[in-house]
């Protein structure tokens, strides 16, 4: 319903009601006055009653015009509907007004009211009449306050944990998308890895065994079974990922690969034609995030060698020291005046994976020319080593 509508309803109501107060005659509160016609009433009641309508939209507007009649009330005599409408009035006002509106009606009426007691009491003698007033005083003016700063109280602590409850939404559902942003950037790196080295390296051999199968039969069949052995790698890790993706155990990660299983990456490397050489030992035990990490940055960084340097020599060092765990790839690339090769022949998403697996274990990583050798340099934290 519209509030102006509502408004006006509200003050028709108190009008009518207070009318038929005064019609029984029981509005008047003091006996003791003049009396007066009863239009007299009807209008002060009126000029109560008309401010009514902008008790929403205006309440501290519609306050300071009901105050004028409610004084003139008190002059002629008071009446009991003039009161009540006036109660709304500062109901409304508390409530609907600004907090600082509303903090100043809770404290102002009641030095008024007590020295106005004191005063009535003293005039005529009785404690009695002093009491009166102040509980008259207390249920028309007092107690709408009062009452209008409780529902306001609560009001605004309700909105309070609307707005609360608001904003963890949003950070729920900001952190929801960030979560499928990374599960998304997981899963394209780890397709990466599989597929397109996978792929990479048996493209290359099938090649090899193209060249070889005139002139050297039995290295060709040494190539093909390599490539037989990659395509199977290929889809068992394949299968991996889809039982790691239908499943909720997270330990599952450990079969994805691991450092203590890069006999089939250099096999692989050695029949595409590219001699490995490993100096050092990984560390054992490690967590099985990093080593995940580390055993992925392995196979991409010697798919780009076989694939960007075909036949030149990798060397792959391992060094534990500091509480990291050190990983360098280095193959020659050819005359150091040529352009890099990896950006310069693939899109690049090797590089960036292998950046990208780093920093999410909180490592680092660096690749690019020396020299005539390209170089590729990672550095993973192992301080909390695997206890299984």
């Amino acid at each position: 319903m519209n509030p102006r509508y509502n408004s006006l309803l509200v003050a028709l109501a108190y009008f009518a009601g207070g009318a038929l107060l005064y019609a029984l005659d029981l509005g008047v509160l003091v006996e003791d006055r003049p009396p007066q016609p009863l239009w007299v009433w009807l209008v002060l009641l009126a000029c109560v009653c008309a401010p009514m309508t902008m008790r929403r939209t205006r309440p501290l507007l519609a306050l300071l015009l009901g105050t004028v009649p409610v004084l003139v009330d008190l002059v002629v005599g008071p009446s009991l509907p003039v009161w009540i409408a006036y109660g709304d009035l500062l109901y409304t006002a508390t409530l609907f007004g600004s907090a600082r509106t509303s903090r100043f009606l809770e404290r102002a009426p009641l030095v008024p009211i007590v020295v106005g007691a004191v005063a009535l009491g003293v005039y005529f003698g009785e404690l009695r009449i002093a009491v009166w007033a102040v509980s008259i005083a207390a249920l028309v003016i007092v107690v709408p306050i009062w009452w209008a700063r409780s529902v306001r109280t609560h009001r605004d602590a309700a909105e309070i944990e609307r707005a609360r409850a608001e904003a963890l939404s949003r950070v729920a559902e900001l952190d929801r998308r960030a979560a499928i942003t990374t599960e998304r950037q997981r899963l394209a790196r780890d397709l990466h890895d599989v597929v397109a080295g996978h792929l990479s390296s048996i493209a290359i051999q099938s090649e090899a065994a193209l060249r070889l199968r005139d002139s050297d039969p039995d290295r060709a069949l040494t190539v093909l079974e390599s490539v037989r052995s990659g395509s199977v790698a290929a889809l068992q890790e394949m299968q991996s990922m889809v039982r790691l993706l239908r499943s909720d155990d997270t330990d599952e990660i450990t079969t994805a690969g691991r450092l203590a299983d890069l006999e089939p990456l250099t096999a692989s490397a050695r029949a595409a034609g590219t001699s490995v050489r490993i100096d050092g030992r990984p560390p054992a035990d490690l967590d099985a995030e990093v080593d995940l990490t580390a055993y992925r940055i392995v196979q991409e960084t010697l798919t780009n060698a076989v694939k960007h340097a075909p036949g030149r020599p990798v060397t792959l060092r391992f060094d534990d020291a500091d509480g990291r765990l050190g990983i360098e790839v280095v193959n020659p690339i050819g005359d150091p005046d040529t352009p890099d090769p990896s950006p310069a022949r693939g899109a690049g998403h090797g590089l960036r994976n292998i950046a990208e697996r780093a920093a999410a274990v909180g490592g680092h990583a660096r690749s690019g020319r020396d020299g005539n050798e390209w170089r590729t340099y990672v550095q993973l934290p192992i301080a909390n080593r695997s206890t299984t």
